[in-house]
This record gives C-alpha cells, structure tokens and sequence, in this order.
C-alpha cells in the first residue's frame, strides 16, 4: 500500500492561515485571601451546610454539569462558619440540612425551637428550647458585597429574600422604581439589603444580630436600640418558622417568589392569595413574644419596645381587600456606599459607557491610525500569494510521495538498478541512480531536483538510551535535497547535532513508515506479513519559496520580491480497521485517520535568511491532535481535513441503529473470602465481538470499621461506622465463555449495603444505559424504570434479560487539541500576535480559548494559550464553551492602554478621562430543555443527586434561553446586553440604556 495523495491538502498553507490575524486587558492579577464568618438563623443551626460561591461577571461559579461550584462548610453549635477564600466582589451564601446518617454516626441538622408554643418538623413535636432536627424550612441563601476580613455576614429567611431580589432587580433611582436584571452587581446588592432592612424593620439584616429567643432574658432589660433591633429580627424567624410548619410547599422558596414578583414589595395584610404577609409575620411575632415573656416571666425595656414597635407595624398596615403591597424604597445609593465609594462606582460606570462608545467601532479603532491598513494589506497579499501557488504547493508534496513510492519499489525489486519512473510523469528526463551497496537512490533533473533518499531504521522510543536502534516497528524513508514544481522551489533536509551535517541526525526528514511486527529495513507487504500501520510525512528543516515575485497577484499588489516558509512540518496518518473487526483474522479493509499535525514555520520577505535581515514576517504554529483517531473507522481509505466532524454514514453507522441484544444481565451471588458477594454482570456484545466495558459489579456486605476520617465529624477516629464496597472487575469473552478478568480498587461507601440503591446510583450516572461501541460511538440502553413521585425515574428491580441499544451519537473524528499561533512583524509598526486553542469532540461540542494582541513588550501565558503584555498593550481575550449538559458560557475580555474616554457626552459635565481600560462581557446561557434527560437536585443528606427526568438517550430539542452578556469594566458589573425585539439593548445598573 503506498501513502495516498490526500496528503497534498493536508499541509495548510501558512501563507493562507496567516491571513486570520487580518480578521481578527487582562495582565495578570493578584488576589488574597480573607477571613470572614457566616452565621446561620438566630446563631441555632448546627450541623448546617453552607455553600460558600463566588459570582463571577455577575453569575454564581458553576461547574460543567450546572453544580454550584463552591466550598461547603458545616455550622458549629453556634450556626458559624469561618471561610477563607480568595476575595471576591460578591459572595453567595446557602444553607441546606441533613438528616442524620445512622451508619456513620453523622449528626442531623438541628435548629432550636423558638416558638414558645412548641415546634412540629417531621411528625414530631418539640417543646420551646428543644433541639429540632430540620431539613424542611431551610434553603435560605444570603449576599454580600465587598466582604472584609474578619466581616460577619447573617444568613436568614430574610437574607434570602435580599438573595432573590438582587439577582433579579436592581432599584433606578431616576425612575424610582425596580428594574429587572438578571445578574448581581454591587447596587443590586446592597439595595437589596435595604430594601429587606427597611420592609422588615430592621437595621441590617445582613450584619445585626437575631436574638436566641430561649435566652431572650439575657437581654430582654437592655436599652440599646441595638437589642430591640436583635430582638426583633429573632421574633421574626422564629415566627417564620412558625407560619413554614403549616405550609404545604417550599415556605421559603414560594416567599422569595412572591416577593420576586411584587417587584421588592410584601403583601401588607392577608386576602387568601399570598404566601406570606407582614401582618401574619408580626402577629406571629408578637404572639411569641408575649407568651415567652409570661412562661418565663421576663420583661424589660428593649423587649416592651420589640413588642410595642410590631403592634404599631401591624396598626398601620392596610387590610383592604385585594391586598396592598408595601411602597419602601431602599436606602440612596450614597448612603449605602458613601461618598467617595459611590463616586468611584459611578466614575467607573461612565467609563464603561464611554468605552462602550469607543467600541462601536472597534474594528477600525483596535489599531492605531495606519496599522490596520498595513496589516490588511500584508495579509491580503500573503493570501494571495497563497491561492496563486496552492497547485504548486499540492504537486510538491505530491512529488515528494511519488519519490517515496519510487525508492520504495526500487529497493524490495533488489535489480541494483531505478524500479521504472515512466509512471511519473514529472520525472521525464530526470536522472535516477541507485546503489545496492549503501541502499541509497539519487534522482536529478534539469528542473531543479537533486534529491537523495536513503533509509534508516526509526527511532520511536525517544525515552530510551538508544539512539540509532538496529531494528524497530519503523523505518524512515530520508528524502533531502531539493526540487520544483511551477514556481515553488523546496529544499529540505534532516536536522543534525551541532547543526552540521557530518554530524548525527536529531531529526530525520522523510516518509516514516510503522510496520506490525519489527523490521530492519523495508519489507514486502502484500502478503500481509508484516502490515503497514501508519505513515507519518516529516519535514525536519525545509524551506518553500517564490523568488521574483509579480507586482501584482489577482489584482492584489505585491511589495515584496520574494516570499519564503521555512520551519519544521509533521504529519501523522494512523491506520485503523472497524474496531469491531476480528485482530486475528480480520476483513475490514485498512483505512488511514488524520492523528496528528504539527508545523513551526516562519513566513518570510527573504529567502534562506540566516541573518535576520527579513523586513516583513510572520511566524505561525500550528498543532493539532485527533479525537478518536484509533477508533474511528471511516468510509475512504484516506481522511482529509474535511472528513473531520462528519459520522461514518454506512449501513450499522447511522444515528438511530439498533443493535440487538447489546447487553445481556444478571443478577447473582458469589462467595469471596468467605463474604456473601452480591453482583450484577452486564454483558456487552456487537455482532459477536465483546466490548470492554462488559463488567461485573460486586457489591461487598456491610463491615464496621474505625472513623479514621472521622467522617460523622465527632473529633474521634477510633469509632466504628459502616460501610460497603462495590468492586468493578472486567468480564472475559473466550471461546464462547464469560470469565471475570482484572478488577479496579475497590471503591469505599459509608452506610448498609443496600444492592438495589446501588445498582441504581450506577444507572443514573450511565454506567450501563450509556455504552461506547468503539468505532461506532455511544449507544443508550433503554433498562426498565419508574418515574416517582418526585419525578425523577428509579430503576426497576433487576433479575436477568437481554436489551437493545440505540446509536444516539454516532463517533467521529473530532479534535482533542488544536492550537494555531502567529505572530506577525512588519517594519517600522507594532508587533500582533494571535493565539488560539481548540478542543472539540464533536462540531457542537466545543471548548474555545484565543488572544489577540498588539504593540507589546513582552508575551505571558495563562497555561493555555500566550497574550501580550506591557505598557502600550492592546488586547482582546475570548473564551468559548459549548461542551456543557447545563448551557453555554463565554467571555469577551477587551484591554485597551490610555483610551481616551468621553465622560457624560453632551451635558455640562463632559469631560475627557484618558485611562487604562478593561471592559469585559461575560456569557451565561442555560439550557431550559437541557440535551441531557437529568438535572442535579439536593438530597436529604446535603449532597447533589442525579434526577433522571426521563428515561431516554437524549432530549429531542434542546433550548437555550436568550442570549445574555453581562458587561463588567475593570472586574465590576455595570450592566447586561441582550436582544429585546430583534434590537440588541444594553442596560446599565443605573437605569440608563442603549442599543446596539
């Protein structure tokens, strides 16, 4: 088999890739990190969990399945939590409970009954003081901005509704009135608080105090308006709780959406239709209150005004039917931050809307005065040159295969002569010699060729201490010289120690040939012996060139004389039959997958320039790694770059192919080490070949062992707690029989074996409904199951059975990395760099990361990709992620050094404000019909759980919601930008706005 010509198009032309920097701040930062304390309810609330998140670009971090990605912490016998984080601009707080785990000994949540009455959670009655183990009534989130260290922020069902307003509102002072957001930003945040504070009367309730009410003695005779304010805040969550018991839904929920919808208001008085009102609040309270002080016989100032300051609220409130909402608005903006913070806020914010305006034309204005025409013009004749030459460059590499075939035939016919070269036709006239003694074929011809092949065995473990191997499963066809074709001149040769040629070879140039078993010099491959595997193209030092260059390409001017490539270029072709085929006596035929490309090239104004000395260049880097490239099977003998992303559309191939009894199940029972053994097999077959992933799941009894993690957080690790193990060992298919083969480490969980539970925390993750057939992709088996009473499906008890599988995404030949830099210098401008990264598994499932950057002094890293840094710096950093269950996310980041911005254009105080500007956007779409058939919902124990929401592969349409950028200026959130009636609007926090 010789290597196909499908090569001719797979080296990009960089004359052409270097064309995309015509089309197309964020230095690095420090952060430090601060201590701070979360109190939970009326300091009652132990063994709480606290979700502590940052928001970002004003959305709360989220991991890749649409998980609140944060630290949890568990409540001390004071409701607190001491976080130590990174500083953030806004913090985001949630409380959750958990009932108590009785195999590990882990404590339930508790609250302390503070109704006076007595409490009822979980069909259980608890008198006034009890500790009242709670999971219902919880839920409650909190907000805070600018956290300082050693900062107490209060978590309640009063911060919660400031939680909830925040995000959906921010209050416009010119408007007098709230408008809806989406997003937290420093105003919404802190008005929030107000707003709440101020309703609920109350100085803050982020930072006051509530009062324990079962010690409500300790202070009941002070007379600091500070106690009266604590003993009312505590009054008020105690009869909160009170009104939740009675309540059939999510008390807490449904009140932040009511109060959501009233737009920051509260129900006055009770008509039947609201979740909560003040009225019914307040008489709660004071009920409490009363009955407190007279069971406890307590009584003093700042208590008689908690209660007489409720009355009061109640006699004012309207009782007129439909109900009437309440009219606060929060504290002035001034008050909230002060003077010289708010003015930094708003000094920022008209930053944003003046840069806004520079952006407009951003494209024209993202380079200085003359850059861009002269980039443009570069580049449009770098692409010219580009398609003029692109038959050229493809009859190069073409000839250069033809000398590979040519060698190749001339060594195995063993004449001590050139096999015929009458089947090339550009060989006419050419001159071939060849010697037997040192293997080596010399071509020359009147065109420019002079090119002499060799070969040598190829060093493929580059880890060893062998350099020049006698024998290996590769043999390296060195082709180095030079030759023509049209215009195009090419040289190229091996690289070499000490640069010199007399020297060892670092890296060969030429065809590498792998072989099936290993070999000492090329072999016969017709028999199938001894089986060509892959083929890889190695251009170690070459050069590509037009010299006397046109004034003029299709009408594009040209300003140069010459133009040259030179670098180092690499392709991998690995070959592959259909996965499913039987190794031994196989009858697909093999057929040759793109793996891997690399080139490091330099595009150039001079020919062969050693010194330097070139005017104009640009250097590109481009390498790039197939996904699936020793599984997929695809339909030509030869993939090129366009066969990437596109499904192999043969019979068996196809989505939507069933293939019958994919897996076949037991259920069962074994004795290891004298253990009673559950398990389940799960037989995994394709047309009579079994696939790996065919499994026996055991799952171990029940063991005591000692805490040594001191997992139910008792400060002991001597105790003894339950647990199992689930074991998941490989099944064995040889000669028409099942065996158990290796096993991976056993996995640890606390609490009783419980087989069918665990059976079906499997299922819900996939383990066997998601099945990858290699070489034809993922497959779903439909197992038999219910959905509950929640509404998420619980697998049906299993015995044995065969099951069908569905081809529901068929494989392809995706990219596990791409990466294309370039980096042009032209004389007397600025330098530009571009860098981009790709991964992408699928054409819709993608990660995206690039930078474009000008006039910089130096270039730094993220890790990823490289960006400019420096005084002068212009730059713009992307971000890109469409490979989520949960929705898309994204991030437009735009730096650009001493822009001059016009401050509050057309009014008196309009001003010029040269400054160092970055404004970004942020993205944050979610799916409302998500692709996967599951979301993450909290169980009873505190933890995120799989609901399976239906019992198939994937949803049949998925939807994403409006698009919504949030737009920050140096890390702050002043605004959002979406599509309102076809118009893409922003609107800033203040209440302004303007289109697009």
């Amino acid at each position: 088999m010789t290597i196909n010509k499908a090569m001719s198009a797979s080296l990009l032309t960089p004359l052409l890739l270097a064309g995309v920097i015509s089309g197309c701040s964020n230095g690095s930062s420090s952060s430090s990190n601060i201590s701070f304390y979360v109190q939970a309810g009326q300091e009652d609330i132990e063994e709480g969990l606290v979700r502590v998140v940052s928001a970002e670009g004003g959305q709360l971090s989220r991991d890749a399945e649409g998980r609140l990605s944060g630290t949890e912490y568990v409540t001390d016998e004071q409701g607190e939590v001491n976080p130590r984080a990174a500083a953030a601009e806004i913090y985001y707080f949630e409380l959750l409970g958990h009932v108590a785990e009785e195999d590990t000994g882990v404590e339930p949540t508790t609250v302390r009954c503070q109704w006076a009455a007595g409490c009822t959670a979980g069909g259980s009655d608890y008198s006034f003081g009890a500790d009242v183990a709670r999971i219902d009534g919880l839920g409650w989130r909190a907000v805070a901005y600018d956290i300082s260290s050693g900062e107490r922020v209060r978590l309640t069902p009063l911060t919660d509704l400031a939680a909830q307003l925040a995000f959906d509102y921010v209050y416009d002072e010119g408007q007098s009135a709230w408008t809806a957001t989406g997003y937290y930003s420093p105003y919404s945040v802190e008005q929030s608080i107000s707003q709440v504070s101020q309703i609920f009367g109350i100085d803050s309730v982020e930072s006051r105090e509530p009062t324990d009410l079962t010690e409500l003695s300790r202070v009941a005779d002070s007379s600091s308006a500070d106690t009266v304010y604590s003993i009312r805040y505590g009054a008020l969550i105690a009869a909160w709780y009170h009104l939740s018991e009675s309540y059939s839904g999510d008390f807490a929920a449904d009140a932040a959406a009511e109060f959501s919808a009233n737009a920051g208001q509260m129900t006055e008085a009770d008509d039947g239709s609201a979740v909560l009102t003040l009225q019914a609040l307040y008489s709660a309270a004071v009920e409490n209150l009363e009955q407190i002080a007279a069971s406890e016989n307590i009584s003093g100032t700042a208590l008689t005004s908690a209660i007489s300051g409720l009355n009061q609220d109640i006699a004012s409130l309207s009782l007129t039917s439909p109900a009437t909402l309440t009219s606060v608005r929060p504290a002035t903006l001034e008050e909230l931050f002060g003077t010289s913070d708010l003015e930094d806020l708003q000094l920022g914010l008209s930053r944003a809307k003046a840069f806004v305006q520079v952006l407009r034309d951003y494209e024209n204005t993202f380079f200085e005065d003359g850059y861009r025409e002269t980039a443009d013009a570069y580049m449009d004749m770098l692409k010219a040159i580009g398609e003029e030459n692109q038959d050229d460059l493809n009859l190069l590499i073409d000839q250069y295969i033809d000398v590979k075939d040519l060698y190749v035939a001339t060594y195995l016919q063993n004449t001590g002569v050139c096999a015929d070269t009458s089947a090339y036709a550009w060989m006419s006239g050419a001159s071939c010699s060849y010697s037997s003694a040192t293997a080596q074929l010399t071509l020359t011809g009147s065109n420019g060729t002079n090119l002499v092949v060799t070969q040598k065995v190829a060093d493929v473990n580059l880890t060893d201490e062998e350099d020049e191997p006698t024998e290996s499963h590769a043999i390296d066809v060195l082709i180095t010289g030079s030759m023509r074709a049209g215009d195009l001149g090419f040289v190229v040769d091996n690289t070499y120690d000490n640069d010199d040629p007399e020297d060892d070879i670092l890296s060969p140039t030429g065809i590498r040939i792998y072989y099936d078993n290993i070999v000492s010099t090329l072999v016969e491959t017709d028999s199938g012996a001894n089986e060509i595997l892959a083929y890889e193209l190695r251009w170690s030092d070459f050069s590509i060139y037009r010299s006397g260059l046109p004034s003029e390409v299709n009408g594009t001017p040209v300003t140069q004389d010459d133009i040259e490539l030179s670098g180092a270029y690499r392709i991998f072709y690995r070959g592959v039959r259909d996965p499913l085929d039987d190794p031994q006596n196989p009858v697909s035929d093999l057929r040759f997958n793109i793996d891997t490309v690399v080139l490091n090239g330099r595009v150039s104004d001079v020919i062969g320039d050693e010194d330097d000395d070139d005017d104009n260049y640009t250097t590109v880097y481009i390498a790039a790694n197939a996904e699936n490239a020793s599984d997929y099977y695809p339909e030509k003998e030869w993939t090129s770059f366009n066969g990437f992303f596109t499904p192999n559309a043969a019979n068996g191939y196809a989505e939507g192919s069933v293939q019958a009894d994919l897996a076949t199940y037991e259920r069962g029972s074994q004795t290891i080490s004298g253990q009673q053994v559950d398990y389940l097999d799960v037989k995994l077959m394709v047309d009579g070949v079994a696939l790996e992933d065919s499994a026996r799941y055991r799952f171990y009894p029940t063991q005591l062992r000692e805490d040594d993690t001191d997992i139910n957080r008792d400060d002991e690790t001597d105790d003894l707690v339950s647990v199992f193990d689930i074991e998941i060992c490989e099944l064995e298919y040889n000669n028409g029989s099942w065996s158990v083969g290796t096993c991976d480490p056993k996995q640890r969980l606390f609490g009783e074996r419980d087989t069918d539970q665990a059976i079906n925390d499997l299922w819900e993750a996939g383990a066997f409904s998601r099945v990858t057939v290699p070489g034809r992709g993922e497959y779903f088996i439909t197992w038999s199951a219910s959905a509950g009473s929640d509404g998420c499906y619980v697998l049906d008890p299993l015995t044995s059975g065969t099951l069908d599988g569905t081809l529901y995404e068929p494989m392809v030949l995706g990219l596990s990395s791409a990466r294309f830099t370039a980096e042009t210098i032209l004389e007397d401008q600025p330098d530009t760099a571009f860098d981009i990264l790709v991964n992408a598994r699928t054409a819709d499932r993608y990660t995206l990361t690039a930078a474009l950057s000008h006039d910089y002094s130096g270039l730094s890293t993220n890790g990823d990709i490289y960006y400019g840094t420096g005084s002068r710096l212009d730059r713009i950093l992307v971000s890109y992620d469409t490979d989520s269950n949960y929705g898309v996310t994204g991030s437009l980041e735009i730096y650009k050094d001493g822009v001059s911005l016009t401050l509050d254009p057309g009014t008196a105080n309009e001003e010029t404000d040269v400054v160092d500007s970055t404004l970004g956007l942020t993205l944050n779409r979610q799916y409302t019909s998500s692709p996967m058939p599951y979301h993450y919902v909290t169980d009873e124990e505190g933890n995120y759980d799989i609901c399976v929401t239906d019992n198939i592969a994937e949803n049949a349409v998925e939807t994403l919601e409006g698009a919504v950028y949030y737009l920050t200026f140096r890390g702050v959130v002043y605004g959002s930008i979406q599509e309102e009636n076809g118009v893409w609007v922003i609107r800033y926090i203040d209440g302004s706005f303007e289109t697009l």
